[in-house]
């Protein structure tokens, strides 16, 4: 049964509802008992992903899901986008340091962390693993219905970002867990989703390409301290996020037509 513009408001009401319901209901006890439920913790980070999948089944069948899950294997797109989904957010973050720097003299001692040079890549493998979680639903599923929906990447890319941003709420219950205050948290991410939107249209609607992205988005705290940085560094980090969205969808503000269609198919 092929996706219409009257399908697509009830489907991402009910997506985004229970996101956040197996998420959150997963989140909430095991960060009550983090060392009893720890499975259930790493469960919730697939939540956007069995939201997705069970919504696409229940409308579209398997050839839905296949559609879906299909997008992995858009690989074929310019290598510059290969080194982008994996360079630039790391860059940004040499950026917001640098700048810091510059204006604060915060200091860049200790910033590394002591690990081995195989933690990187292994990290990165890893991530791309468990960011699947998110991005099957976020990216697959979210955003090309709202793109189609909204009529336009812009409003889709902020309304993403803000469910995007409140979904990661329950971390911060729990001390410790982030070191970036909630506010800015909410300003990067929201201002990051922008970006996703361009590689993901530009990319023909690759998932395999906006993993790769999220995947260099989490390694970072495995290369860099980032309980040292300061209030200032994720201020520049999110106004540089935030400049470099509106750079890109003013170079790309032509959609890939292949995505608006594809959400036909799934």
């Amino acid at each position: 049964m092929p996706n219409n513009d009257k399908q697509l408001l009830p489907q991402l009401a009910i997506y985004f509802l229970l996101a956040f319901l197996i998420a959150w209901g997963a989140w909430f006890p095991a960060f009550s008992h983090p060392q009893s439920l720890k499975l259930l913790s790493f469960a919730g980070l697939f939540a956007p992903a069995l939201s997705a999948i069970a919504i696409v089944y229940t409308n579209n069948g398997r050839q839905g899901v296949k559609a879906l899950l299909g997008r992995y294997t858009i690989l074929r797109f310019h290598a510059g986008w290969y080194v982008f989904a994996v360079l630039f957010v790391p860059l940004l973050f040499i950026l917001s340091l640098l700048a810091d720097n510059a204006f604060y003299h915060t200091g860049l001692k200790n910033l590394l962390l002591p690990v081995s040079p195989v933690v990187a890549p292994v990290s990165f493998i890893w991530l791309m693993f468990i960011n699947s979680g998110e991005e099957i639903g976020w990216r697959g599923f979210a955003l090309p219905r709202l793109q189609k929906l909204l009529k336009s990447p812009i409003y889709a890319s902020l309304v993403l970002g803000i469910f995007w941003s409140l979904w990661h709420l329950p971390i911060y219950l729990v001390p410790g867990q982030s070191s970036i205050p909630l506010p800015l948290f909410l300003f990067f991410t929201t201002g990051l989703s922008f970006i996703y939107t361009v590689l993901f249209n530009q990319t023909r609607g690759s998932l395999f390409s906006v993993v790769l992205l999220h995947a260099s988005t989490d390694v970072v705290p495995r290369i860099f301290n980032i309980t040292l940085f300061s209030s200032h560094t994720w201020l520049i980090f999110g106004i540089l996020t935030w400049i470099s969205a509106i750079v890109l969808f003013i170079i790309f503000r032509k959609r890939n037509p292949e995505v608006a269609e594809s959400v036909k198919r799934s």
